[in-house]
């Protein structure tokens, strides 16, 4: 097996892999992250990590949550669908790391601009910053350079 079938199938692997853990991983992590699911509102215990969310009118149920859970949801279907052949849905890889940078870029001024937004620099933005790190390593079209 060359170098590049070897990168070819990292990249399908990562395809599926990411997918998953965005379609499968999704649910648990609304629960976990304490600004998702509850919104502010961390269970007891819970590390200070900066002001909570203003309250949402729907009980902590925050639209912006099911607008980012569709999106990364969405993203992760087409990761799955597109493993079968990774060089053919490049558009994928470098659509996670394009959004997923300026994603980033947003999010840290906005961090330090709104005082209750300075959970996401412990969570999101990291979390984001390196799937866009994944995704241009196994690259298809990198070739196994990495």
């Amino acid at each position: 097996m060359t170098d590049q079938e070897k990168h070819l199938r990292q990249s399908a692997s990562l395809m599926r892999i990411l997918g998953w853990l965005l379609v499968v991983g999704l649910v648990p992590m609304v629960f976990i992250y304490s600004p998702g699911f509850m919104w502010g509102a961390a269970p007891e215990g819970f590390p200070y990590v900066g002001p909570a969310h203003p309250p949402s009118p729907y009980d902590g149920l925050h639209p912006y949550l099911y607008m980012l859970g569709a999106l990364y949801a969405a993203f992760g279907i087409l990761l799955i669908r597109g493993a079968k052949d990774p060089r053919r849905n490049l558009a994928l890889f470098d659509f996670g790391i394009l959004s997923s940078v300026l994603h980033g870029v947003v999010m840290v001024p906005q961090s330090f601009l709104y005082p209750n937004e300075h959970a996401h620099m412990w969570s999101d933005v990291p979390f984001i910053f390196l799937m866009a790190a994944v995704l241009w390593i196994w690259h298809p079209e990198r070739k196994g350079q990495a």
